[in-house]
């Protein structure tokens, strides 16, 4: 210990908040780490199954419409793939080389609380054109819609903004219990 009563008595108050142990902080780290790992792996599994049925879907639609909303969805796609690379990617524990594990767990949390809170711009807003133009198109073509737009056609619309509004508030969801965290450890380090 220490002679400093000052320094005493603020590590005092870090044991008597019930601070986790450093191994428990390391665990949730290793822990936070595979999730993040996981759920991109599984974001970059349906980039190329987009990829690859919208990619499809250029050669075999019937309207060119349909084909160029097709096109532009496989390039939002890959922008998406490169966005979730660039600002969500998974950090090991292993590289906080020697930097306090409470400012490496802080560090990942704010950095995934960031990607999921701007989630809209680069998650959901690419795709939008290229649905348009597909559903656009969809809606014009004289086999499947012989008399134009209709009620089906509205549904459709429906559902794919419900799709897409679900996916921003459950994200928004995700920030919030990120953020509960940050601010945890933000108590326990008195930083913020």
């Amino acid at each position: 210990m220490t002679d400093d009563p000052a320094k005493r008595a603020w590590q005092a108050s870090i044991e008597s908040a019930g601070a986790p142990a450093l191994d428990d902080v390391r665990a949730g780290a290793g822990k936070f780490y595979r999730f993040v790992w996981w759920r991109n792996f599984v974001e970059y599994a349906a980039c190329v199954v987009v990829v690859i049925s919208f990619t499809w879907y250029v050669f075999m639609l019937p309207m060119m419409l349909q084909r160029v909303g097709s096109a532009m969805i496989v390039v939002a796609t890959f922008y998406v793939a490169w966005q979730l690379h660039r600002r969500a990617s998974a950090t090991p524990p292993e590289k906080a080389g020697t930097m306090p594990i409470y400012h490496f767990a802080r560090t990942q949390l704010v950095r995934q609380r960031d990607a999921l809170r701007t989630v809209f711009s680069w998650y959901i807003l690419p795709f939008l054109p290229g649905l348009a133009v597909l559903v656009i198109g969809s809606m014009n073509a004289p086999d499947t819609h012989p008399e134009g737009p209709g009620p089906r056609d509205a549904v459709v619309i429906a559902v794919i903004a419900g799709v897409f509004f679900g996916v921003w508030w459950f994200n928004q969801r995700v920030v919030r219990k990120l953020q509960k965290k940050i601010d945890e450890i933000d108590a326990l380090t008195g930083e913020g």
